[in-house]
């Protein structure tokens, strides 16, 4: 059968992330009946489709929201049917034999991303770093990986119309710090802060980065 195991959890925003375990079967099952997401017809998506939506509704369903329900706008931003004063942002990275997934809700622009180390960072790392970000960053898959998710989270917390390079810069401390501390995010010359959290399971696989804000200091 399919598990989904919370692996994270933030109370400021609210957010989650775990890894679920793929069964074909019973995510085919879910998507026969779901409602969670009442404009697609999940049941018609590859079953690696099906499981990153199952994993969205499980993880939601971990920080209590059972009945929400998302719509997508054309620029492919989620959003929560009925409510708009409420900001979703959700992330998803399918592997083998699972899926890890992550939500984020919020009274203001919120953004959450996941992303695996893995060697082809270090080639496409010229199209989402400045040439000044990537003399700090370097070319460690755990600093890109965390870099490109923090990147992802400013570009849904207030894109689309944001360039990777010049638009959005990661201030960064240091892998030790920035896990410890966070990591400042400009936007336009303006400053927020992202948190990142490396993620890992029992399974072994490659470590995964989540990043998650702006966060409150």
């Amino acid at each position: 059968m399919a598990d989904f195991t919370v692996i994270f959890k933030s109370l400021a925003p609210l957010a989650a992330a775990g890894f679920g375990k793929f069964d074909a079967a019973t995510v085919a099952k879910w998507a026969t009946t779901q409602v969670r997401f009442p404009n697609r017809k999940v049941s018609d998506l590859s079953p690696v489709r099906q499981m990153e939506h199952w994993c969205v509704d499980q993880v939601l369903n971990s920080v209590g929201h059972g009945c929400l329900r998302i719509n997508h706008n054309r620029n492919g931003r989620p959003e929560v049917e009925g409510s708009p004063n409420i900001h979703i942002s959700i992330a998803h990275h399918s592997i083998e034999d699972g899926c890890w997934a992550a939500i984020a809700l919020s009274d203001v622009q919120v953004g959450i991303d996941v992303e695996a180390e893995r060697g082809q960072l270090q080639q496409i790392a010229p199209r989402f770093l400045s040439v000044s970000e990537r003399k700090e960053i370097g070319e460690t898959p755990a600093a890109l990986a965390a870099t490109w998710a923090i990147k992802e989270c400013m570009f849904k917390s207030f894109g689309p119309a944001l360039d990777l390079r010049q638009d959005m810069e990661v201030v960064w401390p240091g892998l030790k710090r920035a896990c410890k501390s966070g990591v400042i995010g400009r936007v336009h010359g303006t400053e927020w802060r992202y948190r990142i959290e490396p993620l890992r399971n029992d399974a072994g696989h490659t470590p995964v980065w989540l990043a998650l804000g702006p966060v409150l200091d």
